[in-house]
């Protein structure tokens, strides 16, 4: 999906520097794997009347199986409203077959990127800032 539409979100990732250091020299969030060409996706979002696309994301917590998987797309296909479903790479696979083909005039579908919460598990503000900062880049 991200070959279609490159779309970033904010979640859990941190560098190795900051945790564990196994891996030498590893201070950069990676971020920019994707290539975020945010014009994409407001241009996307700017052709759609205002308040007419749903958002739909289940962050980092939830685990949707395949059938609830596709009866979310379905019924977000079914629903004939304009969508933006953020979806995390491992869940990609759960997508019924063709549905980002299937939906690419109403649906605008992407995969996030993971920030880690610290030892309270809780994802600090600086964290925040710098990823969107990154991702709005």
């Amino acid at each position: 999906m991200a070959k279609l539409w490159n779309v970033g979100t904010v979640g859990p990732t941190f560098p190795s520097m900051y945790l564990d250091k196994r891996i030498e020299d590893d201070i950069d969030y990676g971020v920019k794997l994707f290539k975020l060409k945010t014009s994409d996706c407001m241009n996307w979002l700017n052709d759609k009347p205002v308040g007419s696309v749903v958002y739909v994301s289940f962050g980092s917590v939830a685990k949707l199986g395949p059938e609830q998987m596709e009866e979310l797309a379905w019924g977000l296909k079914g629903s004939n409203c304009y969508f933006m479903w953020v979806v995390r790479d491992s869940t990609e696979t759960k997508l019924p077959n063709n549905f980002v083909e299937e939906t690419l005039d109403k649906g605008l579908i992407g995969s996030g990127i993971r920030v880690l919460p610290d030892e309270k598990a809780i994802v600090g503000r600086q964290v925040l800032e710098k990823a969107i900062k990154e991702i709005m880049e």
